[in-house]
């Protein structure tokens, strides 16, 4: 959902979109509508609680919330649209 009224983002300031506690899933853009949906699946399919994460910038990112929700986890995965090398997930 988008504001129809005029609204910042902080830049470097992650999203935790869903609270889970089994993996974190990370990603920004449209790769995080898709996260959510696996982590419904996951939910009720084999009922892991997924931590969401929509990192919002890239350049800065928010090295802090990722590492405060896998230190919670101890698991995770990274979907991004990009190259097969250099993408961003390889910094993450």
């Amino acid at each position: 959902m988008v504001p129809e009224e005029d609204y910042e983002l902080p830049l470097g300031k992650a999203d935790i979109v869903q609270e889970g506690s089994d993996i974190t899933l990370v990603g920004w853009g449209n790769q995080v509508r898709i996260l959510l949906e696996a982590a419904k699946m996951a939910q009720e399919q084999d009922g892991f609680t997924c931590e969401v994460i929509d990192l919002q910038s890239i350049l800065p990112w928010d090295k802090e919330t990722i590492l405060g929700s896998v230190h919670k986890t101890g698991r995770l995965l990274i979907a991004h649209e990009a190259p097969k090398t250099g993408g961003f997930a390889a910094e993450i």
